[in-house]
């Protein structure tokens, strides 16, 4: 499993090796403190601290340990957010898909979906992925539902998981779709995209 950065490219969202470059049209979408709630870090305070969290994701991309996205919607050719491949583990076949954050205009549209059927799409049919995690906060029941809705198992609770805003020690839900899975999920994802 060699997983290097790339473009992935679908009809309704483009994902392209994220760059300093979208830092500007990051920082005009990445402001809103409620749409950054569970985040492991708060929202973009400024052009400065955005181009410091892309540096920091580029690092951990050098390090292979994780590939970072801009996500670009393809209708409005505007950036719509980031997500990220991390936790690689190459000898394992798996990988976790997260990181993820949309901008206020691209929330509850087909975006977020698009983009995890192009990542879940390359990490089974071209990587050859045994496995793909998704995980968010415990308090997250909004984000906990996306994820059920794209057909992943829940399958439990890492409790006092992480360090997170303002100090909290968050739990964390774990959730998984494996090789076995991707071929029931991927159908499921066409059609909630109207395909």
């Amino acid at each position: 499993m060699d997983v290097k950065p790339l473009t992935l490219e679908n009809r309704w969202v483009r994902l392209e090796p994220l760059t300093l470059q979208h830092a500007e049209g990051l920082w005009a979408i990445g402001q809103q403190a409620d749409d950054w709630l569970w985040m492991p870090r708060a929202c973009f305070q400024s052009l400065d601290d955005t181009r410091q969290w892309i540096t920091e994701a580029l690092a951990q991309q050098d390090k292979g340990l994780q590939i970072a996205f801009a996500i670009r919607d393809r209708a409005s050719g505007e950036l719509a957010g980031s997500t990220r491949y991390l936790n690689i583990r190459p000898k394992d076949r798996g990988l976790e898909i997260g990181w993820t954050w949309l901008g206020r205009a691209f929330q509850r549209t087909p975006v977020n979906t698009a983009a995890k059927l192009l990542l879940l799409g390359h990490a089974f049919d071209s990587l050859n992925a045994l496995r793909v995690e998704l995980k968010t906060d415990a308090r997250n029941q909004r984000s906990q539902a996306a994820i059920a809705r794209l057909g992943a198992t829940r399958e439990g609770v890492f409790r006092r998981h992480m360090v997170v805003q303002g100090g909290f020690v968050r739990d964390t839900v774990y959730f998984s779709i494996t090789d076995q899975d991707w071929p029931v999920v991927q159908p499921r994802l066409l059609r909630m995209l109207g395909e």
